[in-house]
């Protein structure tokens, strides 16, 4: 039954997020979807996006907004091992977020044995186009930027401008002052 009410729920995410409801009338179907479905109104999504269990759900899964959160087109969030969003975060097009991964050690590959791990994503984080953060990452710092085409294998520190394959910090991004324009 569980497994029928993920797919219920990815098929009315691709329907409620395509191009149609893109349209401002339309767009408050998708508001509420969204409010009904994570019990908040910080979500700004676009077209073809999906949150959702990917795998068995289990006592971490889940997704909780701190502030609002604006997500671009084409983006598949697994949220198998709870994610948590801080405020004012921004994920542009074609990124994909997994909580959970495969185990291939020890195990046939018939079983389909997984295993999952939380996120926490910080305040004012920004992920690029075409970004995959892989199940190892726990935690993106506060004010950290993921440049373009990386994919990231690690923790990202506050602050912090990652890029590549796998992911390594650049440099930092001055912190944010509110105070001064």
């Amino acid at each position: 039954m569980q497994k029928f009410l993920y797919k219920i729920d990815y098929v009315l995410q691709r329907f409620l997020t395509s191009l149609l409801f893109t349209f401002p009338i339309i767009k408050l179907i998708k508001k509420a979807y969204f409010f009904v479905r994570f019990k908040t109104t910080y979500i700004e999504a676009t077209n073809n996006v999906v949150i959702t269990n990917f795998d068995k759900p289990n006592q971490n899964s889940g997704i909780t907004f701190l502030g609002k959160c604006v997500l671009s087109r084409n983006i598949e969030v697994d949220i198998c091992g709870g994610i948590v969003m801080g405020k004012n975060v921004t994920i542009s097009d074609h990124v994909t977020i997994q909580t959970h991964k495969h185990e291939y050690d020890g195990f046939s590959l018939y079983k389909n044995k997984t295993s999952s791990s939380p996120l926490e994503i910080g305040d004012e984080v920004w992920v690029c186009n075409n970004v995959i953060i892989t199940n190892s990452v726990n935690k993106i710092g506060k004010g950290a930027v993921i440049a373009s085409g990386s994919i990231v294998t690690k923790d990202v520190e506050d602050y912090s401008i990652v890029a590549g394959v796998p992911a390594k910090h650049l440099k930092y991004r001055n912190k944010i002052n509110y105070g001064k324009a």
